[in-house]
């Protein structure tokens, strides 16, 4: 029985932690507070540059993305750095609707490149596309910014239906899904507790 116990709260200890661990990573809503202050530069660094190649030819983007090393990722996508502004504001009211957790699709389609890299970095393929823009969103000092590049294979564009990208708190939809691990991890320990004494 003492067994059964020990087994029991270390199963939900590890539970609990991974729960706490796997929401501390992502946000469930836009625009809520992130400890990854290096997020969104890392974001702009990956996605909008101004070095980027404004061009369809194989052999440019094969040297910059030597360049920027970055031959290890086989898609990558890149918004005109004249756009940046506009990328911005995608999580903010005035740019983007709240998509599925911390998700902001853009308001408007945006054109970009995406370069596909295979074996030894050749590129494969380059192609321009337009499509709306699906951001992660937190808040990164104060202010909320994008901080991923989501694929949106569907062209999936805003439901008018959704709130606006903004913090939830504002919107109250943070209220109406709140979950609690340790909460949970309390109530099944003394449910357990309960059971052998």
């Amino acid at each position: 029985m003492f067994f059964y116990n020990g087994s029991v709260l270390f199963f939900w200890a590890f539970l609990n932690n991974k729960l706490l661990t796997d929401f501390s990573d992502n946000n469930l809503f836009p625009c809520m507070y992130s400890s990854k202050t290096e997020a969104y530069d890392a974001f702009l660094k990956k996605h909008v540059r101004s070095d980027a190649p404004d061009t369809l030819d194989q052999n440019r983007w094969k040297a910059f993305i030597k360049q920027i090393g970055t031959c290890s990722r086989p898609i990558q996508s890149f918004i005109p750095y004249s756009q940046k502004q506009q990328v911005d504001n995608i999580c903010s009211p005035s740019g983007g609707k709240t998509y599925m957790n911390n998700l902001c699709v853009s308001k408007e389609q945006f054109k970009f490149t995406t370069v596909f890299v295979g074996n030894n970095c050749d590129i494969t393929c380059v192609i321009r596309e337009k499509k709306y823009l699906l951001l992660a969103c937190d808040e990164i000092q104060n202010y909320c910014r994008p901080v991923h590049f989501e694929f949106n294979k569907n062209n999936d564009g805003p439901d008018d239906k959704n709130p606006d990208c903004k913090n939830p708190k504002t919107q109250n939809q943070a209220q109406l899904h709140r979950f609690n691990p340790s909460f949970l991890i309390l109530t099944l320990l003394s449910a357990n507790i309960a059971c052998f004494i």
